[in-house]
């Protein structure tokens, strides 16, 4: 019976360890993506943020892009580490759960400000972007809270082999960021099919005074419908892996989700700054993340300084 027990106990430690090493790798793979993107950008960020006046817009966009880079040490700490019982892993991997939302809670903040700054500041809108927020993201802090008192090591006789086993309720917390996502990607594509509607003068005029910078607009679209599009349909992927593989693997896609959506986020930033070109738009852009403006630049702020978009 002794050896009977004693065999079950290896075997399982095996499959750990064995799922330790299949987790590990995507997640170390996702932080190399993490890394990669960073250097990508690192130009833009040092031309558009560190080098501008600092602004509540700047700092969002800086915790949006180093609190993935946190995370990563934390998760590193844990299953690179040797020697750590069952209860320091346990902390770390709550910790790592919470910074994981409270990050992904301040990026969607950016793209909710900017999909509210491509409506032009509807009211309407804007209440019902503050509803819908309010409603995914309370029901998220109590999911996430008792996840991640599920989340234990299995074996006892093996403290230091941390599993991250837990409840399947996990899956409400990606199917809210779906949702939330998808009603974004809604109100991008039904601004985008507006557009097909109007003239190319008309549909500018709308959202600037000036029709010189329209070529902004465009890829703001463009752009936002693909991000959005791309974070939907990983949410749904990272649903689908949580109710359908062993309970295991329920976090195999967790961080290369975070990492994708930091990434995507901070890209939507970068990339408005560099169309933009001036210090002049720079700061209508700074107050429309803001306020949540209706991206209406200043054309006497323009003449003022001399700034002139390029067509």
């Amino acid at each position: 019976m002794a050896s009977s027990s004693s065999s079950t106990t290896i075997t399982e430690l095996e499959h750990i360890v064995l799922f330790n090493v299949h987790l590990s790798q995507v997640k170390v793979a996702s932080v190399a993506i993490l890394v990669f993107d960073y250097f990508l950008t690192f130009e833009l960020e040092m031309k558009y943020i560190w080098s501008t006046k600092w602004s509540i817009p700047n700092l969002m966009f800086l915790f949006t892009r180093y609190l993935p880079f946190v995370e990563s040490c934390v998760l590193f700490f844990r299953i690179f580490s040797s020697g750590l019982s069952t209860e320091t892993c346990n902390q770390a991997y709550k910790v790592n759960a919470l910074l994981i939302l409270v990050g992904i809670i301040v990026a969607e903040i950016i793209l909710s400000l900017r999909t509210w700054a491509v409506w032009g500041q509807n009211k309407v809108v804007g209440i019902g972007l503050v509803i819908f927020s309010f409603s995914a993201a309370i029901p998220a802090i109590p999911v996430i809270v008792l996840f991640s008192g599920t989340a234990k090591s299995p074996l006892s006789t093996f403290p230091w082999v941390f599993s991250s086993r837990g409840s399947r309720i996990l899956s409400i917390e990606w199917i809210l960021l779906m949702i939330y996502d998808g009603g974004l990607l809604t109100l991008m594509a039904v601004q985008a099919l507006k557009s097909l509607t109007m003239d190319n003068e008309t549909f500018f005029k709308a959202f600037f005074t000036s029709s010189k910078p329209g070529e902004l607009l465009k890829p703001i679209l463009k752009d936002g419908i693909l991000y959005y599009f791309y974070l939907f349909v990983l949410s749904a992927l990272n649903v689908v892996v949580i109710r359908a593989m062993p309970i295991d693997y329920l976090n195999l896609l967790t961080m290369l989700e975070r990492v994708i959506h930091a990434i995507l986020t901070c890209r939507v930033v970068l990339h408005i700054k560099d169309r933009t070109r001036t210090e002049a738009y720079h700061d209508s852009l700074d107050e429309c993340y803001l306020s949540g403006s209706s991206m209406q630049f200043n054309e006497s702020v323009v003449q003022r300084t001399g700034a002139e978009p390029e067509p």
